[in-house]
C-alpha cells in the first residue's frame, strides 16, 4: 500500500466502522439489520495488480469462505471478523502498549 494511500485508507475503515454502530443504533427499534464485514489485507486488485499476488494478503477464497462460515454459524453476529483482523481489530482491547506495537508494525509494512 502506498505511503500516501495508508492513512487515508486505515481513517475510511475507522469511519466506517463508527458509521455501522451509530446506525445500528439508531435502527435498533426496526426490522434493520446492521452487520459490519471487517475484511483484513486481501488478494485483490482493489489497490494494485500487485495485491492480488501478494502473500502477505488473504486469498480472496480463503477470505470468503471463512466470512460465510461466520455468518452461518453466529446469525446473531454484528461484526464479521476473520482470525486474520483479529490483531488489528482487536489490538487496543489487548493493551496501549500492543496497539501502538501493531501500529508501528502495520505503518512500517505498509
Amino acid at each position: 500500500m502506498p505511503f500516501t494511500v495508508a492513512p487515508s485508507y486505515c481513517a475510511t475503515k475507522a469511519a466506517i466502522h463508527s458509521y455501522t454502530q451509530s446506525l445500528r443504533y439508531q435502527l435498533k427499534a426496526t426490522n434493520v439489520e446492521v452487520i459490519e464485514l471487517i475484511p483484513p489485507y486481501v488478494q485483490t486488485r482493489l489497490m494494485s495488480d500487485q495485491q492480488a499476488n501478494d502473500p502477505r494478503a488473504m486469498p480472496l477464497d480463503e477470505f470468503i469462505d471463512e466470512a460465510m462460515s461466520i455468518l452461518k454459524s453466529q446469525p446473531d453476529a454484528k461484526e464479521i471478523c476473520v482470525k486474520r483482523v483479529h490483531p488489528l481489530r482487536f489490538a487496543a482491547e489487548q493493551s496501549q502498549q500492543n496497539s501502538e506495537q501493531f501500529f508501528e508494525q502495520f505503518n512500517a509494512t505498509a
